[in-house]
């Protein structure tokens, strides 16, 4: 029984030895090592550049190719039945392949767009072709890195280890269309991300035409704020860039003189502002501007022309007006001769006395109207006794304007005292002083 056995194995052994047949392997490169796979996950060295192995029909052998910066190759070797087997074989490792680490550890590691995981991943460039890595998280500036696998250009690392040290704030806009300057410089149309370098800060400005700017200063030192990862900016408060003619007139906002020919005038969100541009021979415009909901908003630019006042030009500047100037009756004048005197010069100036009163030498004649193609101008005067016990009145001419055409003379509250008096009426004060004597 013995016996049979022994015949038996001895007859497997050569068969099995029959069956075998030696084969070359070569791999390129050739300082690429070369693996036996085992069960278990195991692998033995077989060599470096080459190796030599058995393969027979009743079971294949399988290799596994090496070398750091390529991407590991397996092949199976198995004598097939009535087929010759080659004597050698080449290996050549063309697919390329990159280890990939990335800090922050929680940092999104992208491949061609596909997210493949943190930490550290294998990246793998096929023959002739070129791959895309991609490293991201919220806060950060993501990198951007292409490993290539082509003739001509740079051979890729074997390792490579990409750290996001930039920080980046993601901005929402109101209006969508407003403008992003960093440290100056204008960011392109649509930008949504501030970068903020290691180690650095940034001032940034929103600004739209029409809006009062926004600043900010994003920081990525330490010990200093920490920088947003979002931020939502709205411009709310408008700006009216406001210019005249003549360029030297004034601009008062909300009554306090600001300028003089050009001024940028903010209005608050939900506020309005009174803008007057005024200047000596020109017709005063007022403007309002409301930046209100369920208003007009405000322009951009607002040009405000005066137009020439011709009460202006018909009329002298004079501290005469609107002033009490006391006459004093010469010694020789009656006050009979001195009433009749002031009526007739009086008259000859004003059509309409609307008050006169001899007991108690007071006098007071209607407006006088005289209207203009941008303005109207009402003038009167009054007389009435001194305080003095000599023989004495007080003269008054009052001047007033409303800044524009065809204003009533009852309409008193459209009315503003006037420095200034017509030219038909620049003589009253002087001619009662000369024939009062």
């Amino acid at each position: 029984m013995k016996i049979r056995l022994t015949i038996l194995l001895l007859v497997v052994l050569a068969s099995t030895i029959a069956n075998a047949q030696k084969m070359k392997i070569s791999v390129l490169p050739a300082d690429a090592t070369i693996y036996e796979s085992k069960t278990g996950g195991q692998e033995e060295l077989l060599g470096t550049g080459s190796a030599e192995i058995k393969i027979n029909k009743d079971f294949p052998i399988k290799l596994v190719f090496k070398k750091p910066g390529f991407k590991p190759f397996t092949k199976s070797y198995q004598r097939l039945k009535g087929i010759d087997p080659k004597k050698e074989d080449l290996v050549e490792l063309k697919d390329r392949m990159v280890t990939v680490s990335a800090e922050p550890y929680d940092a999104k590691i992208f491949v061609n767009g596909i997210e493949i995981g943190t930490k550290k991943i294998y990246v793998y460039i096929s023959e002739n072709s070129s791959t895309t890595v991609e490293v991201t998280k919220p806060g950060f500036y993501k990198k951007t890195k292409v490993y290539y696998n082509q003739p001509g250009r740079d051979v890729s690392p074997v390792d490579d280890f990409i750290i996001l040290e930039d920080k980046a704030v993601k901005v929402k806009l109101s209006p969508n269309d407003a403008q992003i300057f960093v440290d100056g410089k204008k960011l392109a149309d649509n930008s949504d991300e501030i970068v903020v370098p290691s180690k650095t800060n940034v001032s940034v400005e929103y600004r739209k035409e029409g809006y009062v700017p926004i600043e900010r200063t994003y920081y990525n030192k330490e010990g200093m704020p920490q920088t947003p990862l979002f931020e939502t900016i709205t411009l709310k408060d408008r700006v009216v860039r406001i210019n005249t003619t003549p360029n030297d007139a004034v601009i008062k906002v909300d009554g306090k003189q600001v300028a003089n020919g050009e001024h940028s005038v903010k209005i608050l969100d939900g506020a309005c502002v009174e803008v007057i541009v005024e200047r000596a021979g020109f017709v005063p415009v007022i403007k309002n501007f409301c930046n209100q909901n369920n208003m007009q908003a405000p322009p951009t630019n607002e040009h405000i022309a005066l137009k020439t006042d011709e009460a202006y030009t018909s009329s002298i500047q004079s501290d005469q007006a609107n002033v009490n100037f006391s006459i004093t009756v010469g010694a020789t004048r009656t006050p009979e001769d001195a009433w009749k005197i002031i009526n007739g010069i009086v008259t000859n100036y004003f059509d309409v006395i609307e008050m006169a009163d001899k007991e108690t030498s007071y006098l007071r004649t209607a407006w006088s109207m005289k209207n203009f193609p941008n303005n109207t101008i009402r003038t009167r005067v009054i007389v009435k006794p001194g305080n003095t016990g000599a023989q004495q009145y007080v003269v008054k001419i009052q001047s007033e304007s409303s800044n524009a055409a065809n204003t009533g003379a009852k309409d008193d509250e459209k009315f503003k005292e006037w420095e200034r008096l017509l030219n038909t009426y620049k003589d009253v004060i002087s001619e009662m002083q000369a024939r009062l004597q």
